[in-house]
């Protein structure tokens, strides 16, 4: 590993009271107490109510991705419990060999029971964690279940149902209850050949079933997640048939999308209630509010209302209710899994909605989409069917305004799909507008290669100013041109820094040298560019 891991900070408690453990960095080794097998933690996979779960794979190996972690590591502080539960548990009940027999005796193919790989402790920056070793497994159900608008197929429940019961008769068969079935402790598997095959995981709360007098105890009241609690756990006793109750909860709610009590989950007591009055009259209480629900898991709610707080259940009996109703739907427990209602609608080339129609047309429940009518360049948008008037002669280009007291866009009664048209318009070439008068020359129509051109301002250099500026001598007198007198070009532009008196011009060459400075007056709006000197084709002096 490379780089220096930062430094964890003091764990924290969260709110259940157990303490988080801080964070461990990825490439971080720990070694198995019993198998002295080294294992090597990858990146973070979430965080659980006690601890953190974290990617794993062989120390020797070298991951490149996240494929390459085939196990997870469950870790907690040492002072915490549920990890020394869930430990205790797999070492006793999760062997490879017990696991194996049990399927062949059941004639399974796959089973969701969890493989056990390692345990032990490890100290890191001063902290004591304890570890488990688990396989590591997929998505859990409870985020497909919300990645499919919180309802499942009504054959997928009944097929994790299955496999559910599956697990528990293990469970139950070696004297130990799960109290804490849900959607969240439910994964999907990985492997080839197992992706259609569902895991329970997370036996923190996992009990042994005793042989003690069936009675309340408040200490344990209210234990596991509150919207799946059994009856006999919200007393505070753990039950193998609260683990059936458990399960028909979930099952509903998979189902129908919400519990009747999931609003009152803050009030224990509450919740409990509501539990007891729905299954004092179970089936009038699924038919009235939930009619879609099938018999058979009405018929299983009736069967865990009739067993009694210690008795053994009827495993074969439960399989059965399951396995008739997927018989009639054509479907076995190893099925595909499919988590999302497929409703493929039936569309026509103008991709309209096929309706069934029996005498008279039915009610189109599809949303109606926005037509939009392109005439030139220019967009129209009608609302379509229950918007449109009776236009159905109309040209489709055409969206005639129709005076109401109620502004409404116009609407279309017609059944037949709405059609988009695209109208072309052609660009007619610009032509000059022809003469007003015989041999007229119209400037709007004239390019700026036949407009005439202005003509510029003729200075003469002969004038008294070249005088000043030039140092050349004039000989404006007996030259018959007459003199320009166009010194006041340059008034606006430039100040001379020393006045001197002009002299007339004679016949006698003289010479007058005068000083300009260059000092430029700039009108408002006005540019030193657009200057006469510019102008007429000169340039400042320099």
């Amino acid at each position: 590993m490379s780089g220096k891991a930062k430094k964890a900070g003091a764990p924290k408690k969260k709110a259940n009271g157990y303490k988080m453990p801080a964070p461990i960095p990825a490439g971080e080794v720990i070694t198995d107490t019993i198998a002295k097998k080294k294992w090597r933690i990858g990146p973070s996979i979430g965080v659980g109510g006690f601890g953190e779960i974290y990617s794993a794979c062989d120390h020797e190996g070298s991951p490149k991705k996240a494929s390459d972690y085939p196990f997870v590591i469950k870790i907690e502080p040492h002072e915490n419990g549920p990890l020394f539960v869930e430990k205790h548990f797999y070492i006793r009940n999760a062997k490879k060999e017990d696991i194996a027999n049990f399927m062949q005796k059941k004639k399974l193919s796959t089973f969701g029971m969890p493989s056990f790989y390692g345990n032990g402790s490890h100290e890191f920056n001063g902290e004591k964690y304890r570890y488990l070793v688990l396989e590591r497994y997929g998505k859990d159900l409870w985020s497909l279940f919300k990645e499919s608008g919180r309802l499942f197929p009504v054959n997928t429940v009944f097929q994790i149902g299955l496999q559910m019961l599956d697990v528990l008769e293990y469970i139950h068969s070696k004297g130990y209850v799960h109290a804490d079935i849900k959607g969240a402790n439910i994964l999907m598997g990985l492997k080839k050949g197992t992706e259609n095959q569902a895991y329970l995981v997370d036996f923190g709360l996992a009990t042994r079933v005793n042989d003690k007098e069936f009675k309340p105890e408040p200490k344990c009241a209210h234990n596991g997640t509150i919207e799946y609690t059994s009856r006999d756990a919200h007393i505070g006793v753990p039950t193998m048939r609260g683990d059936l109750e458990i399960l028909a909860y979930n099952m509903l709610q998979w189902l129908v999308g919400e519990l009747p009590w999931e609003k009152s989950l803050k009030q224990p007591k509450t919740v409990q209630a509501a539990k007891e009055a729905f299954m004092k009259n179970v089936r009038s209480e699924i038919t009235k509010k939930y009619p879609s629900v099938p018999d058979a898991l009405i018929k299983f709610f009736e069967y865990i209302n009739s067993l009694k707080p210690k008795e053994q259940v009827d495993f074969v009996k439960c399989r059965q209710l399951f396995e008739s109703y997927l018989k009639g739907e054509g479907r076995t427990k190893t099925s595909k899994l499919e988590f999302k209602e497929s409703t493929k609608k039936r569309r026509d080339k103008n991709n309209t909605i096929d309706d069934e129609v029996d005498g008279e047309v039915e009610d189109v429940k599809a949303k109606e989409k926005k037509v939009i009518r392109r005439v030139g360049r220019s967009k129209k948008i009608v609302k379509s069917d229950e918007d449109i008037t009776d236009c159905e002669n109309e040209e489709p280009v055409e969206v005639k305004k129709v005076k109401r007291n109620v502004r409404k866009a116009v609407k279309r009664k017609s059944l037949e799909p709405s059609i988009v048209v695209k109208v072309k318009k052609t660009k007619l070439k610009p032509q000059a507008t022809p003469p007003a008068k015989k041999n007229h020359n119209n400037i709007a129509t004239q390019t700026s290669i036949e407009k005439p051109k202005r003509e510029t301002r003729q200075v003469s250099f002969n004038s008294p100013i070249s005088e000043i500026i030039g140092t050349k001598p004039l000989r404006a007198a007996e030259s018959n041109q007459s003199a320009d007198t166009s010194a006041d070009i340059f008034e606006d532009s430039f100040a001379e820094e020393k006045k001197t008196k002009k002299r007339l011009i004679s016949k006698e060459e003289t010479s007058v040298t005068r000083v300009v400075k260059k000092k430029l007056t700039v009108k408002k709006g006005r540019s030193w560019k657009d200057a006469p000197t510019i102008t007429n084709g000169r340039s400042p002096p320099k």
